[in-house]
């Protein structure tokens, strides 16, 4: 076996429930999924994990359906899939009661006249604010300093002070907030730029011409910013986090629903040799 198992080798592997392959998927992308859980989910540690299990269940339930129906032409874009599926497993489980009301929650309504007439980057930062980054996290996720958008964030600040003196990053109205991002998915038109598209302009692959109306479009358009926003998200987490060993993703592999055969008639030698076989493929990257 290659010591690099890359997203296009393991996936397949996920979608027929081989252990091996779901072992390289926990381990690249539960330190992700664990970010996103503790920015956007008021639940203790302990939960939070519990919560990703279940998350783990729902993929593997009814022949890995859901899993099948994620984007899977590229790594980047099968996490914004990921990640929209996380959210709408937690939404049903937030209370909007228990968001903070100082400041008041936005809504897809308030959130519209913020965003208003500003140009994109200021838009994008302000989306991330409210969503609950900090703006050292701000920094390093857009590569550049947040003031950059000081008009917006002016804008910002005479109404959602609250978000500029946390130095944490913490949601400050989980159910609300992930509410709004549902609106905004199911908002999507056929004017939408594809995700695809969304990567090629992060990447700087696209040209001026094909660059700019997507731009002018999502420049108005909630449900742009909000998957190009998703983009920014997961590929800032997936550079940030490490891969987990062998050793912490092994409970969460357990709990999943393999066939009872699946170890037997292996020794105990081919079965260590399975794990450090696991260990390398971790050790080398996750794909493109």
């Amino acid at each position: 076996m290659s010591k690099l198992m890359t997203f296009h080798k393991f996936l397949p592997g996920c979608e027929v429930g081989d252990r091996h392959s779901w072992g390289i998927f926990l381990s690249n992308y539960t330190p992700m999924a664990l970010q996103l859980c503790n920015l956007y989910l008021p639940f203790p540690p302990d939960a939070r994990k519990a919560f990703w299990r279940d998350v783990l269940l729902a993929l593997w339930a009814n022949d890995h359906e859901r899993l099948r129906g994620f984007p899977q032409q590229a790594e980047r874009e099968f996490l914004v899939g990921l990640r929209a599926f996380i959210f709408d497993l937690a939404l049903p489980m937030l209370d909007p009661s228990s968001d903070s009301t100082a400041p008041p929650r936005p809504t897809v309504e308030t959130l519209g006249e913020l965003l208003k007439g500003l140009p994109f980057l200021h838009q994008e930062t302000i989306f991330l604010k409210l969503a609950g980054y900090s703006n050292a996290t701000l920094e390093e996720m857009l590569g550049i300093a947040p003031t950059v958008a000081e008009r917006g964030l002016e804008r910002l600040r005479s109404g959602y002070a609250a978000v500029f003196e946390k130095p944490d990053d913490k949601c400050l109205w989980p159910a609300s907030w992930l509410e709004i991002t549902r609106l905004a998915r199911a908002a999507r038109q056929p004017a939408c730029a594809p995700l695809r598209q969304l990567v090629r302009i992060l990447d700087g692959q696209t040209s001026w011409y094909e660059k700019t109306p997507i731009e002018e479009h999502m420049g108005g358009c909630l449900s742009c910013l909000e998957q190009w926003t998703a983009l920014r998200e997961v590929v800032f987490w997936l550079r940030e986090v490490k891969p987990l060993p062998f050793e912490k993703i092994a409970p969460m592999l357990s709990s999943l629903p393999f066939r009872e055969d699946t170890q037997q008639g292996k020794s105990f030698l081919a079965r260590m040799l399975g794990k450090w076989r696991f260990q390398d493929s971790v050790v080398s990257g996750k794909g493109s």
